[in-house]
């Protein structure tokens, strides 16, 4: 039996607002209108074990969750719409957040993906209006608390 590896989610204590505020490259308040589920495979990993297609795919293939957002309000970083995409694991041990259609929630984002390994070429996506977050970081369902201390500790501009 071949196995690709176990994943547990594991965090570290939890920032403060102020903290993760800085940590974080975005945080935004937005509501959830979609989800998609995308499959990410690293072609490097499949190259050089030289593995036939079917078997590659599902030892080096990461499958992660891509929700859509109707920012409400953007508190830190840079969007040039008012709709985001934020990924994130599935909730299955790999720090992934689980969301809901319909719910609003105050993102704490990164630029770049909490899931990747060094000498990979697996394409997770990155750019304008992307975002990834995970259960170790602040994001939860909107709450008047959580603003009032972004909105407390958050550059003024």
């Amino acid at each position: 039996m071949i196995s690709s590896g176990i994943y547990a989610c594991s965090c570290i204590g939890r920032h403060t607002v102020k903290e993760e505020i800085r940590n974080s490259d975005a945080v935004l308040l937005g509501t959830v209108i979609s989800k998609d589920i995308v499959r990410l495979v690293d072609s490097n990993a499949i190259k050089m074990h030289a593995l036939e297609d079917s078997l590659a795919k599902g030892l080096y293939e990461t499958v992660v969750a891509k929700y859509q957002l109707v920012l409400t309000s953007k508190y830190k970083g840079k969007t040039s719409s008012d709709t985001v995409e934020i990924y994130t694991g599935l909730g299955n041990g790999d720090c992934g957040v689980r969301f809901e259609i319909g719910k609003t929630y105050i993102i704490y984002g990164s630029n770049s993906t909490y899931l990747g390994q060094l000498n990979n070429d697996t394409p997770y996506p990155k750019g304008k209006n992307i975002f990834w977050t995970n259960t170790c970081s602040r994001t939860t369902l909107e709450n008047q608390k959580e603003i009032q201390e972004i909105e407390k500790h958050r550059k003024k501009r």
